[in-house]
């Protein structure tokens, strides 16, 4: 009986965490008071987390990126007046869905929920 209660949390572990691959949009809103989209397209190998993030600001590759249980975290750089600036986020998954927070640089961090690109 407890082998099988650990198959059926692995199971379900390996299932949750192959959920989160593919593509996600994000919307936030930024502290100015403007709404921003973005798509989010993740790759998973293990709990490895790599992919890259587009919005009408360009295109950023994942720098780092992990998928522990439901928590996940990435970070990227994105180029702003010549600078390379680290914005990091944070947050879980639930099912279809991500509520996030994303750090620009040294700003409070803000609220992005994403939902899954059927």
């Amino acid at each position: 009986m407890k082998s099988l209660a650990v198959a059926l949390l692995f199971a379900t572990l390996v299932a949750s965490a192959a959920d989160i691959a593919g593509p996600w949009k994000l919307t936030y809103t930024t502290e100015n008071g403007l709404v921003r989209e973005a798509t989010l397209d993740l790759k998973l190998e293990a709990d490895h987390l790599s992919g890259t993030l587009a919005s009408d600001r360009g295109k950023a590759q994942i720098e780092t990126g992990k998928l522990s249980g439901d928590e996940v975290s990435f970070s990227l750089l994105r180029l702003g007046n010549g600078d390379e600036i680290k914005v990091n986020f944070w947050g879980k998954v639930e099912g279809g869905t991500m509520k996030l927070k994303m750090q620009y640089g040294q700003r409070q961090p803000i609220d992005v929920a994403a939902r899954r690109i059927p």
